[in-house]
């Protein structure tokens, strides 16, 4: 059986652009030839049955990349009807030629994960044989919704090693990500100057930068303002790569994203890190410390951390294994390729 994957990119140069590839190297274990279309091609050695096919892609030129699109794929997907189509992370390339697959009658899946609905995907749901998400909050597409599936994340917990000894360094808080109003930066400070109102050792570590000039100035006012606590450090972006070292440093990992089930979430719970986190995907799956229900406010992330600070070294420890396992089981990197081939294959 043939697939053939769209891809934004196969670089190995960015950790996003290499899991891409990470994903291509998993499925051909699964397919007879694994065709990939892509921008950017860096890929370093892949299997002998995966063939690279590079297109021409020009930033700010949308119709000469359609073009390009057109040209150099729909005839390859005439010449390979018998072929599965994969969009990982493409809905533009998707858009564009769902309607060839739709009458070529090829089956055709996509991947989105995004909490904001593009027009691209309303207009491949039209065509796609089925979408695939990780949860509900990542895709809440209102047409069409019988062909969503939703398969939970996939991270490599071995890039995530479960042998972090937290008990200790509890009052020691760290985040990272993108440093966005839709994170809820600016609760953190509040946060920060309620519990040393009652414990002055807690800090906070934050790692990470904005994602676009709105939040830059977001972010400006936040490190400006008048009652920043003084337990606050913002230490700039890491690599992915140093992430494990660095969760070494710290006892609780806060994460405030009110949307779907961010990845930072799972990839403490890998590392053994007590998350504190009011989003209501990973509370639902993974439970709260307190056994209180997850809402949106100061006072349930005040009695998380208490709750995680009065607890014995072997409750927490308890704890954390239990929610590794949970998570290995629903999010281990192995699991969603196995989930994404199933529903691929048409088994799911």
């Amino acid at each position: 059986m043939k697939l053939i994957v769209l891809n934004y990119s196969m670089s190995s140069k960015s950790v996003v652009f290499a899991h891409q590839r990470d994903i291509v190297v998993a499925l051909a274990k699964f397919f007879s030839t694994v065709y990939v279309f892509t921008s950017e091609t860096e890929t370093g050695e892949l299997p002998s049955n995966v063939k690279v096919n590079k297109l021409s892609w020009k930033k700010e030129s949308p119709m000469i990349n359609a073009i390009e699109i057109f040209r150099k794929i729909v005839p390859f997907l005439l010449k390979n009807q018998d072929a599965i189509v994969f969009s990982h992370m493409t809905d533009v390339h998707s858009s564009l030629l769902s309607p060839f697959t739709s009458i070529f009658r090829m089956k055709h899946i996509l991947w989105y994960a995004h909490a904001h609905n593009s027009i691209y995907l309303y207009w491949s749901s039209l065509y796609v044989s089925n979408i695939i998400s990780s949860t509900p909050g990542s895709c809440n597409l209102k047409i069409n919704r019988g062909k969503i599936k939703f398969i939970n994340q996939g991270i490599n917990e071995r890039d995530f090693p479960f042998d972090q000894e937290t008990f200790g360094k509890l009052n020691k808080i760290y985040y990272y990500g993108r440093l966005d109003r839709s994170k809820n930066i600016h609760v953190f400070n509040q946060l920060m100057l309620k519990l040393n109102e009652l414990n002055t050792s807690f800090t906070l570590d934050i790692f990470g930068k904005p994602g676009s000039p709105k939040s830059e100035s977001y972010l400006h006012e936040i490190k400006f303002s008048e009652n920043l606590s003084s337990a606050i450090q913002f230490q700039g972006p890491i690599a992915r790569i140093l992430i494990p070292n660095i969760a070494q440093q710290f006892g609780i990992f806060i994460n405030l994203f009110s949307g779907s089930l961010d990845k930072t979430l799972i990839e403490n719970t890998f590392m053994g890190i007590p998350v504190v986190t009011w989003n209501r995907e990973f509370c639902s799956e993974f439970g709260t410390w307190s056994g209180l229900p997850v809402s949106e406010t100061l006072e349930f992330l005040l009695q998380e951390i208490a709750y995680i600070k009065s607890s014995s070294k072997g409750d927490i420890q308890r704890e954390i294994r239990r929610r590794y396992d949970v998570a290995l089981r629903n999010h281990s990197f192995d699991g969603w390729i196995e989930r994404l081939v199933s529903v691929l294959k048409g088994n799911g």
